[in-house]
């Protein structure tokens, strides 16, 4: 089965999906649709917002940067270019991607060796970047409000998390407390939730308790200590 076949597979039947992944690992349409993805997006987004504007902002609405001495933020809002938003943002989708991945990775190969799971590196590589793939949903959502919204683009970059729970429901500016958690968190988290449950549970044949346990673990360890972190 090639991998563009895989993806319809991992829509219609997830179970027969993963037990070709477990047999051939491979990653790189998902790793590379998702990091293009990403990398495009962000290239969009300061290529067209109001850089001005968006400088101003962070300033003015970040206590800690507001009671900054004058000269310090002027400084601040002069190094805020276009160009050097692009190429950091681009750069960071480039290297985030791939790199939040891999340290997932290495968390699901030292967990398995603990339980008894003989998997490699790169079946837990793999399995992340498939379940990955509805977050392109996202993307393309974010994709629609540049389309739509007028020039010059004023918005922040969390607006363009148009499924996250924030914009659906809290509506927290960028610089408010826990905006950056509940935008990392979307309607489409749980389909990949879901998708590594599946996983884990046709690569290991242990009960669906242990498959939820096992996948959703460092989710809970993570939002939970950054809700910890957030909102104290």
């Amino acid at each position: 089965m090639n991998d563009f076949a895989l993806i319809g597979t991992l829509l219609t039947s997830p179970s027969a999906a993963f037990a070709e992944l477990r047999e051939r690992p491979r990653f790189w349409l998902p790793l590379i649709a998702l990091t293009l993805a990403s990398a495009t997006l962000v290239v969009w987004y300061y290529g067209a917002v109001d850089v001005a504007w968006l400088s101003d902002r962070l300033l003015n609405t970040t206590p800690q940067l507001a009671k900054l001495p004058p000269e310090t933020r002027a400084r601040m809002a002069a190094a805020m270019s276009r160009n050097g938003m692009l190429i950091s943002g681009t750069v960071g989708a480039f290297v985030a991607v791939p790199a939040v991945y891999a340290l997932q990775a290495v968390y699901y190969l030292l967990a398995s060796k603990v339980v008894g799971v003989s998997l490699s590196f790169k079946h837990w590589f793999t399995m992340n970047c498939w379940c990955a793939l509805p977050s392109l949903l996202g993307v393309a959502a974010g994709a629609a409000v540049l389309l739509t919204e007028s020039r010059p683009l004023q918005i922040d970059p969390t607006g363009l998390q148009v499924l996250s729970v924030n914009e659906l429901f809290f509506h927290l500016p960028m610089t408010a407390k826990g905006a950056s958690l509940l935008s990392s968190l979307s309607l489409i988290s749980p389909l990949s939730w879901a998708l590594t449950i599946v996983c884990v549970h046709t690569w290991t044949k242990r009960s669906w308790q242990f498959s939820a346990t096992f996948a959703l673990l460092p989710s809970v360890v993570w939002y939970g200590g950054w809700a910890v972190i957030a909102f104290r």
